[in-house]
């Protein structure tokens, strides 16, 4: 992939539903994918996975929302893996 197609950041979320909460486990990873899909950012990844990527700010921004959204939907989990892309040489550098 050339070097300008590639995002300054990615951050991938896996919601863990809990199934005690007062929401539904559908409605908290349904929630979890609508803040995250406002964002513009955000790309499926799974049932329960999405990854956002863009710029370092707005990724982080975006991940604490989503983060945020997912604990007042009554998960008790939310796992994240965030990845920086290294400079890379363009094609014609």
């Amino acid at each position: 992939m050339p070097g300008y197609d590639r995002a300054e950041l990615t951050a991938e979320l896996k919601v863990v539903a809990s199934p005690g909460a007062e929401r539904t486990p559908r409605e908290q990873v349904e929630a979890v994918r609508r803040v995250a899909g406002d964002s513009g950012l955000a790309h499926e990844a799974g049932p329960e996975t999405t990854v956002l990527a863009g710029g370092r700010g707005e990724v982080l921004d975006a991940v604490r929302r989503v983060v945020e959204t997912a604990l007042d939907a009554g998960a008790h989990v939310v796992e994240v893996k965030v990845e920086a892309e290294r400079d890379a040489e363009r094609f014609g550098s």
